[in-house]
């Protein structure tokens, strides 16, 4: 057997008493900023389906978003309308029946 000898952590490691954290001895990769994925979908899509380059998708995409807020409001603007102008009648008043 070969001698073995123990060396003390302070050897091994170092200073351990020092303020600075032990230096790294690999380079760290930058993450890639992550992108919209479903975004990146619909444009791929409209882009194959019309035929058109990249900013006209986004443009149909926006148009598209557009119009469904304009629907939505519109159609909450009538539900609110009709909810207003409701009148409950009784089965009296409706028939014309009154003794």
């Amino acid at each position: 057997m070969k001698d073995e000898e123990i060396m003390s952590a302070e050897e091994f490691f170092g200073d351990l008493t020092e303020d600075k954290p032990p230096r790294l001895t690999c380079k760290r990769r930058g993450r890639k900023a992550k992108k919209d994925t479903l975004a990146e979908v619909k444009i791929k899509m409209v882009m194959r389906i019309y035929g058109v380059s990249r900013a006209r998708a986004a443009e149909i995409i926006a148009g598209r978003a557009a119009e469904k807020v304009a629907f939505e409001a519109a159609k909450d603007e009538a539900r609110e309308r009709a909810s207003s102008d409701d009148h409950l009648m009784t089965a009296e008043e409706f028939f014309g029946t009154s003794n």
